[in-house]
């Protein structure tokens, strides 16, 4: 059978089965919100920035001290994910998973040419990820106090609950994704249907299946007789 059709053919299979295909989106949006609004747990991102600038002893700071601060900046950023520093904020706030999970839910950051790092932590708790976020902030500069020597490191800004986003899950993003798969679902559900139906629906499809020309066309009038009769005997 010739597959071309027109648009007009194209839009009679979706209306004859917009039903379907409403239904088909319509459930699984409602699905996929309930899943992101009831099932899926929120999780939250606190944030903290430090600055780490050593000096050499002198009263200002030259280039070969932010250059050393630079170079050593990746070095800080491993300690502050350290099990050692891990394993003492696990142990002041009294939380139950490992510090490999812990370590999981932190990520450090840095601009290029830039001694400020910063931490930001994610966690199901807002008040928990800005806990974690400072405590291991002032763990951090306690150990390269004392295992480095080293006094520069100053806490720019400190992890707030209140100021911690929901990250995950993107909500909205995921229902119009579900919208959106849904209805091409529907519609390529609707036109599978369609060509598996062997009945014949029009002129085109008896003259393809025939070989033989179409003449002429006897359109259905029992609904138009009926209300001309009902009308008559109305009256």
């Amino acid at each position: 059978m010739n597959e071309n059709m027109s648009f007009k053919e194209l839009f009679g299979i979706i209306k004859h089965r917009f039903l379907l295909i409403f239904i088909m989106t319509a459930v699984v949006t409602l699905i996929t919100g309930y899943i992101q609004f009831r099932v899926i747990s929120p999780v939250y991102q606190a944030s903290t920035q430090v600055l780490i600038h050593e000096t050499s002893g002198e009263k200002n700071s030259s280039l070969s001290d932010i250059q050393l601060n630079l170079h050593y900046n990746n070095t800080f950023q491993t300690i502050m994910k350290s099990p050692v520093v891990l394993e003492k904020v696990k142990h002041t706030l009294h939380l139950s998973e490992t510090a490999s999970a812990l370590k999981g839910k932190i990520a450090t950051s840095s601009e290029t040419d830039s001694e400020i790092i910063t931490v930001a932590v994610q966690d199901q708790n807002p008040a928990r990820a800005a806990a974690i976020a400072n405590t291991m902030i002032k763990t951090f500069k306690q150990e390269v106090r004392d295992r480095m020597n080293m006094k520069g490191v100053v806490v720019l800004s400190e992890a707030k609950a209140s100021e911690s986003p929901m990250v995950k899950p993107s909500r909205l993003r995921n229902i119009i994704m579900a919208f959106g798969a849904a209805l091409m679902a529907g519609v390529t559900l609707a036109f599978f249907l369609h060509f598996l139906d062997e009945t014949i629906k029009s002129e085109r499809q008896l003259s393809e299946k025939t070989d033989l020309p179409v003449l002429g066309v006897v359109y259905d009038i029992k609904n138009k007789q009926t209300q001309s009769d009902e009308k008559y005997f109305g009256e």
